[in-house]
């Protein structure tokens, strides 16, 4: 008998609730066509594609864990926050989320200006619409960008225009992540510091570790080997837990790995089920039950 192939994860993929180009449905097929057995819908400020995702998981026998992303500053240094086995139906959640999500059409508004500034002529409006209600972001003003020709893709409109230390680039100023920590567990999730090699703030880890962080997400699109296993052997020796996923936003869009790239293996949700509290536990048992 051929022994049974090993279980794997995504724990980090958008939707069209922020900046991706997914539906929950098309989540839901890319995930089950993989054959994950879990992932994990994680958009930044938003948890309006949860829901679906799960209805849409449950039928094919998928796993979708309620996650979120939050956007932190500490010293003018982004760091990304995920947030797993969320509550994302608790209305001070929501009403905290939907103040952050304000907060991005204030900055995208700001990026605007510093783009006309320059000679470089996009409209908020035509930016909103292109998010189509989701959690405005980066990614939808360099859409925009390329809609009208100013560059040939999204990643030249963040090399160009977007990215920080570019001349249209505007920080985010939200909440810090001590901040994040807690509104992830006031949820009842878990807190995990998102591609930490990309951000390259090893230095804040024994500090966000003392302030409540749960984890760190090793493997990921943009990790090399040799990063995982550095990030790995911080976790063991730290107590924390590990996660990863592709942070897949669509293709040709970037910050993701459209096929099998990160390998990230089932036994990791279940360590995060140990560590959660027992009514968050059973609040998601009866979730999946429904």
């Amino acid at each position: 008998m051929a022994a049974r192939s090993e279980p794997y994860v995504d724990l980090h993929l958008h939707t069209v609730a922020s900046d991706g180009t997914l539906t929950p449905a098309q989540l839901v097929d890319y995930a089950s066509s993989r054959g994950y057995r879990a992932v994990a819908v994680t958009d930044h400020d938003s948890w309006e594609s949860i829901g679906g995702a799960q209805a849409l998981g449950s039928r094919v026998g998928l796993e979708v864990i309620p996650g979120i992303e939050l956007s932190t500053n500490l010293d003018e240094r982004e760091i990304h926050v995920l947030g797993y086995f969320i509550d994302h139906n608790d209305r001070v959640f929501q009403a905290k989320v939907a103040h952050f999500r304000q907060a991005r059409v204030e900055r995208a508004a700001r990026i605007v200006e510093k783009l006309s500034a320059m000679g470089v002529r996009i409209e908020l409006p035509r930016v909103l619409q292109i998010a189509a209600g989701g959690a405005v972001g980066r990614p939808h003003l360099a859409r925009a960008l390329q809609e009208l020709g100013y560059v040939g893709s999204v990643d030249e409109a963040f090399a160009r225009y977007l990215g920080a230390g570019c001349p249209a680039y505007v920080g985010k100023d939200f909440l810090t992540p001590e901040e994040s920590f807690a509104l992830v567990h006031e949820a009842g999730g878990l807190a995990f510091f998102a591609h930490p090699g990309i951000e390259n703030c090893d230095d804040l880890i024994d500090g966000f570790v003392a302030a409540g962080l749960d984890g760190l997400e090793v493997w990921h699109a943009k990790h090399t080997p040799a990063q995982a296993r550095h990030y790995q052997e911080i976790a063991a020796q730290r107590g924390l837990l590990v996660s990863g996923g592709s942070d897949y936003h669509g293709d040709g869009l970037g910050g993701g790995a459209p096929r099998n790239q990160v390998r990230v293996p089932y036994q990791v949700v279940e360590r995060m089920k140990e560590r959660l509290s027992e009514a968050t536990l059973r609040k998601w048992n009866q979730t999946v039950i429904e």
